[in-house]
Order: C-alpha cells, then sequence, then structure tokens
C-alpha cells in the first residue's frame, strides 16, 4: 500500500520511506547511526563523493534521513525531494529518483568498518555536543528521572555508552534484521502521475502497511512529587516541570488538552509567557508542551537562580488557576486561532502534509483540515476544565547553578 498527496500545489515530488517497528532501547544507538553509515557507500556508489554526484545529476535532489520515536514506534525516515519531472521536461527522473533510494537502502553487500567507525565517532561527538547544550540536557535529565523504567525515559539517539559498546559485527547483523522486518512504508506527495504510483510499487514490492495501537500507555501511580536537584557550569537555572495528563490522541478530550497546552505556555499569548516571563520577569524563557502520543505535559524554563524559588512559586499558581478556574473567552478564542494557524501553515509544507497523513493512517482515522478545525472550534472553557481535572504533576527537575 502506498499513501499518496496528489497535489499541484509544490514545483517537487517527494518521496519518503518510513520504516517502522516497535522500539527497543537496545537498537537505539544501531538505528540512530544506520541512515548516515548507509550513505558512506553503496554497491554502485563507492563513496560518498560519487553519492552526492548522483544527487546533482538527479537536478539537484536532495537526500535527508532521520531516526525518531513515535509513541512506542522507533521510525527511520528517508526523502527524496525532486524537481516535479514534468518540470524538469524528463519522464526518467523519477523512476532514477526510486531507483536511486532503493540503492541507497538496499545496495549493501558490504560493509566497510572504517566507515561504520568513523561514522560512529562523529555521532558520539554529536551525542556529547547535545549534552553541552544545556536547555536539551536538562529536558532529557526530567525524562530520564520521570519516565525511569519507562521507553519513554529512554534516550532515543542512543547513549554515549550504547554507541561505544556497538560492534561492526553486531551493526551487520542488525543491518541484515532491518531490511527483512522494518515494514515499510511509502508516502508520495506531489503531482504524482498512476504510472508513477505503479513503478513505485514495482521497485519497492515489499512496501505494506497495518494500522496499529502505536501510543505509548506506560505509566506510573504518583504519590509525591519527585524533586531533583543536579548542579552544572551554566548561568542560569533550568526548572523544567513534568506532569501526567492522561489523555491521548484519539481521546475525546484530546483536542480540548491540545488547546489547554496552547493557553497555558504553548504561545506568545499563554499564560506563561504573559505572566511568568513579562509581568514578573521571572524567566528567559518558558513554555509548555503536550505528547499526546504519551499522555504527559511538561514544563520547561531558563530561570535566574536567584529568582529560582519565586518562578517556582508563580508557575504553580498559574497550573492551579488553569485547573481550577475557567479560562476566559478571549483567551480560548486566542488559543483556537493560534492553533487553526498553525494547521493552515501545515498545509504548505509537503514534509508536514505527509506526516501527518501517516499518523491518520495509524490512527485509523482521516478528517479533513476543515473537520478539524470544526472540533478545535467546538471546545469551551468547561472543556479545559475536564482536561485540568486529570492533571498531576509528577516531577521537578533543577540543573542548577554551581554555587
Amino acid at each position: 500500500m502506498i499513501l499518496i498527496d496528489q497535489t499541484k500545489k509544490f514545483k517537487t515530488v517527494l518521496i519518503t520511506l518510513k520504516f517502522k517497528r516497535v522500539a527497543k532501547v537496545d537498537e537505539f544507538a544501531f538505528r540512530t547511526l544506520l541512515p548516515s553509515v548507509l550513505r558512506t557507500k553503496t554497491n554502485l556508489y563507492k563513496n560518498r563523493q560519487q553519492f552526492n554526484e548522483k544527487l546533482e545529476s538527479l537536478y539537484g535532489a536532495s537526500l535527508t534521513s532521520n531516526t525518531n520515536k513515535t509513541g512506542i514506534l522507533s521510525i527511520i525516515h528517508v526523502q527524496l525531494k525532486l524537481v516535479n519531472p514534468t518540470l524538469a521536461l524528463d519522464a526518467s527522473l523519477f523512476e532514477e529518483g526510486l531507483n536511486f533510494l532503493k540503492e541507497y537502502i538496499y545496495g549493501h553487500n558490504t560493509f566497510n568498518e572504517k566507515d561504520f567507525e568513523l561514522e560512529k565517532s562523529l555521532l558520539i561527538e554529536e551525542v556529547v555536543a547535545k549534552e553541552n547544550d544545556k536547555t536539551r540536557f536538562a529536558l532529557t535529565r526530567l525524562f530520564e528521572e520521570m519516565c525511569a523504567n519507562e521507553l519513554y525515559g529512554a534516550r532515543v539517539s542512543g547513549t554515549k555508552a550504547q554507541l561505544e559498546a556497538l560492534t561492526f559485527k553486531q551493526f551487520k547483523k542488525m543491518y541484515k534484521d532491518f531490511i527483512q522486518k522494518d515494514e515499510l512504508q511509502i508516502i508520495l506527495s506531489g503531482d504524482v502521475t498512476p504510472e508513477n504510483v505503479a513503478l513505485t510499487q514495482r521497485v519497492f514490492p515489499n512496501a505494506s502497511f497495518s494500522a496499529m495501537d502505536f501510543l505509548d500507555y506506560e505509566t506510573k501511580a504518583v504519590n509525591t512529587v519527585t524533586e531533583i536537584v543536579e548542579h552544572d557550569k551554566i548561568s542560569q537555572t533550568k526548572l523544567n516541570i513534568g506532569y501526567r495528563l492522561p489523555i491521548r490522541q484519539g481521546d475525546p478530550k484530546h483536542v480540548a488538552a491540545v488547546l489547554f497546552n496552547a493557553a497555558l505556555g504553548g504561545y506568545v499569548h499563554s499564560r506563561l509567557f504573559l505572566n511568568v516571563r513579562e509581568k514578573h520577569s521571572l524567566c528567559y524563557y518558558v513554555s509548555s508542551v503536550y505528547d499526546a502520543y504519551k499522555g504527559i505535559m511538561f514544563i520547561y524554563s531558563g530561570v535566574d537562580a536567584k529568582r529560582l524559588d519565586l518562578a517556582k512559586k508563580v508557575i504553580d499558581e498559574e497550573v492551579k488557576r488553569m485547573c481550577t478556574e475557567r479560562i476566559s473567552e478571549k483567551e480560548l478564542a486566542l488559543s483556537k486561532q493560534a492553533l487553526i494557524n498553525d494547521l493552515k501553515e501545515s498545509e504548505d509544507s509537503q514534509g508536514a502534509r505527509q506526516n501527518l497523513m501517516y499518523i491518520q493512517m495509524l490512527l485509523g482515522k482521516t478528517p479533513t483540515l476543515a473537520e478539524r478545525i470544526e472540533k478545535i472550534e467546538q471546545v469551551t472553557p468547561d472543556d479545559l476544565l475536564e482536561v485540568g481535572k486529570l492533571l498531576l504533576k509528577d516531577t521537578v527537575y533543577l540543573l542548577d547553578v554551581e554555587r
């Protein structure tokens, strides 16, 4: 089965391969490393230069790839963006693009150990560099503490230790397992013809799709709030607060939960931004994020260490107000408009359209943009109060200034 986003809105055709399987912590390092090793050489392209020259010959096509986790799924995304073959007046361009993608994924009778070790060392450097980004690091630590012994708490890119432990022999074995067992889903976006679709099916006869409940239901009973304090050589304290919110994609309260987050800390009109950052000047930055695949919400902020206690107090007060007092019609209207604007903007991105289509297929629901907007418009202040009743503070993580 191949998903088709037929549109003449763009001057490009986007071919996306999504390889999915249920995520396992001991495979994260391999799956993050794989896309870069595949690019070092193939049976046809003997080095990275030849590989890139082939992309240039496809009228400057671009190939991107990455690995992420959605719910309980680990998904490797590979995207080839081609100029619309009709505009290029090159009837063979689409087929050449497909064959190039096939070579990138499957054209590996052998791997080179030196290439493997080089890409592994580069990825380790990247992992270490991310730890130097203290905002990102503090969020990672929040998830590790809050979701200890849960899949969500594991580092999706793998840890430095996991990468160092990955051997060339293990990599080759895991690659064979990947091409045999990962489910391949293909999505085509752009001015796609029936001939393009038929050709795709011939080049990738193994493409399929199976809907599944991919939401992450792992959770725990929260009896007391856990507070973790660590120190580092930083100039501002990172204050992160995690909450359990047992509302996931597909739940009748899902849209209200999205709006709850939007009003609390999702946009520049939100309460955290206006009252904590602007009015009291307590934070350099402060936002909230709702993860509907997991059923959690978290607030992350950068705070003046000398005003930390006041910042915690004011943030707690704003969250409590959201949970116990009816939000104003004006705040709700602003949140709805911001969300609707985001939905409309995503229509202008081929990648965003493809991701939405894929998630909708996984969920087994394919509402139109108009239907999604209608659901947003139907949410009331009382609906947000119902969401607030379910919010449960779980963990406070502080990365504080060394004193």
